[in-house]
C-alpha cells in the first residue's frame, strides 16, 4: 500500500514537472496558433485517472525531458519501481538517463549508482559489480556508497575475501577523514569481523583449524569482545584438545557482557566435559552467574546443584535468587520441585514444558523471529541483530 501511494505521488510529480518543463521550453502550436501540449502528456493524465499506473509511467516519462532539473524525478520514479519489484522498468529508466549527454558528471555517476542498485535487485551481480567498481574509482562523491553496495554484491556471492578487502578500504577511508566507519549501514569494523568469521567457519568445515583460528583472531583486531569470534576460538581449541585455551577464550565470552544463550551454555558444557574434574562445570556456572544473573544460568546452575548436591541445595539456591532477581521461570522451577506425588503428574508436565519452552531469537532491527541463532538476520540481512528472547515464562512476565 505504501509503495502504491509512493508511485502515485511520483506520477503526480512527473505530471507537474512535465507541464512545467514544457511550459518553460515553449509549447507546440496547432494550425490555429493555439498552444498545444504533446499528446503523451494527455495520455499520461488519462492513464492516471483510469488507475492504469504502468501506462501513466511510460507516458509521463516520454513527455518529461531529461535534464538537470528533472533528473531527481526520473530517479525517484525508478527507485519506487525497483522497490515494487518492477526491476526491468527501473533498469530501462536509469539506462535511458545514461544516454543523455547534457547531464553533468555527478548526475551521470548518480544514474550509474541507481542502475547498479537495479542490477543488485535483479540478481545481476556481475553487472552491478563492474558498475560499482568503476564508480568507486571515478567518483569521490559516490565512492563510499558504491563500496557499501559492493559489500551487498560480495555478501550475496559469498565472496568473503573480497568483502573483507572492501570493508578494510572503508575503515581506512573513515580513519583518514577522522570519521566513523558506519556510513550508511553497520560499522565497517563489525562487517569485517563477520566476513572473517565466515572465512573461519569455511576453513573449520574443511578441517583447517589453524587457518580458522587465524581468521577468528583477525576478527578480534578491531572488536576484542566479538562474541562470534570468541566462540569460534573456543571450538578451535576444543578440536586441538587444548582445554586451557578453550577455558581462557570462554572466560572472555563470559566477560563480553553478551546475554547467555542456550548455544553459549552448550559450549560451556563442551569445554567442561573435556576437563578431568567433575566439579568444573558447577564452578564455571557459579562464576558465570556471578557476572550475569540470568534465569537461563540460574536454572542451569540449579540443575547441576541438584545433580551433585541434591534437590534441597538446588531449591535453596533458587529461593535465594528470587529476592534479588524475580523470575517467573525460576519460581515455576521451585513449584515443579515441590510437586512430588503421582497425583501431580499433569501439573509437572505443564510446568516443565513452560520452563523448557524456548522462544528463540528476535531481530532488533526488523522483528524477524527464529528458533536458533543466525549471525545474519534472514529477514533484513543485518549482522548480529538477532538476540535471545528467553523462555516462554520470561516473555509472559515481560522479561
Amino acid at each position: 500500500m505504501l509503495l502504491n501511494n509512493a508511485l502515485l505521488l511520483v506520477l503526480l510529480i512527473l505530471a507537474v514537472a512535465a507541464g512545467w518543463t514544457l511550459g518553460r521550453s515553449g509549447l507546440r502550436m496547432d494550425l490555429a496558433g493555439r498552444a498545444q501540449l504533446p499528446s503523451q502528456y494527455y495520455r499520461g493524465f488519462n492513464f492516471l485517472l483510469d488507475g492504469e499506473e504502468e501506462g501513466a509511467v511510460d507516458a509521463f516519462t516520454e513527455a518529461l525531458a531529461v535534464n538537470e532539473e528533472t533528473l531527481d524525478t526520473h530517479i525517484a520514479l525508478g527507485s519506487v519501481l525497483r522497490k515494487r519489484g518492477e526491476v526491468d522498468r527501473a533498469i530501462r529508466i536509469h539506462q535511458n538517463l545514461l544516454k543523455r549527454p547534457q547531464l553533468s558528471a555527478v548526475q551521470l555517476h548518480q544514474s550509474h549508482l541507481e542502475l547498479a542498485r537495479d542490477f543488485i535487485a535483479a540478481g545481476l551481480y556481475d553487472r552491478a559489480e563492474q558498475l560499482l567498481v568503476d564508480l568507486a574509482a571515478q567518483s569521490s562523491e559516490f565512492s563510499a556508497t558504491a563500496q557499501r553496495h559492493l559489500l551487498d554484491v560480495y555478501e550475496a556471492q559469498r565472496d568473503w575475501s573480497a568483502a573483507v578487502a572492501i570493508a578494510e578500504e572503508l575503515i581506512a577511508l573513515a580513519e583518514s577523514e577522522g570519521q566513523s566507519a558506519a556510513g550508511h549501514g553497520q560499522p565497517a569494523q563489525q562487517l569485517r569481523g563477520h566476513y572473517l568469521c565466515e572465512q573461519a567457519e569455511n576453513a573449520h568445515g574443511f578441517g583447517d583449524y589453524k587457518a580458522a583460528k587465524s581468521f577468528y583472531e583477525q576478527a578480534l583486531r578491531d572488536q576484542p569482545q566479538e562474541l562470534r569470534a570468541l566462540m569460534g576460538l573456543v571450538r578451535c581449541a576444543l578440536k586441538d584438545t587444548d582445554r586451557p585455551s578453550a577455558m581462557k577464550y570462554f572466560s572472555r565470552v563470559m566477560e563480553s557482557n553478551r546475554r547467555c544463550t542456550p548455544e553459549i551454555l552448550g559450549l560451556l558444557r563442551d569445554v567442561c566435559s573435556a576437563e578431568p574434574y567433575s566439579d568444573v562445570y558447577l564452578s564455571s556456572l557459579q562464576r558465570y552467574y556471578s557476572q550475569q544473573s540470568s534465569p537461563l544460568l540460574a536454572l542451569a546452575l540449579a540443575e547441576e546443584l541438584s545433580r551433585q548436591k541434591g534437590n534441597e541445595a538446588a531449591s535453596l539456591f533458587l529461593r535465594s535468587t528470587l529476592d534479588q532477581y524475580p523470575s517467573a521461570s525460576v519460581a515455576a522451577s521451585l513449584a515443579l520441585n515441590a510437586l512430588e506425588s503421582q497425583d501431580s503428574q499433569p501439573e509437572r508436565d505443564v510446568l516443565d514444558e513452560l520452563i523448557r519452552n524456548d522462544h528463540g531469537y528476535q531481530c532488533d532491527h526488523c522483528g524477524f523471529t527464529v528458533k536458533t541463532r543466525h549471525w545474519r538476520c534472514p529477514g533484513c540481512r543485518h549482522w548480529d541483530s538477532l538476540h535471545y528472547r528467553g523462555g516462554a515464562l520470561e516473555q509472559l512476565n515481560g522479561g
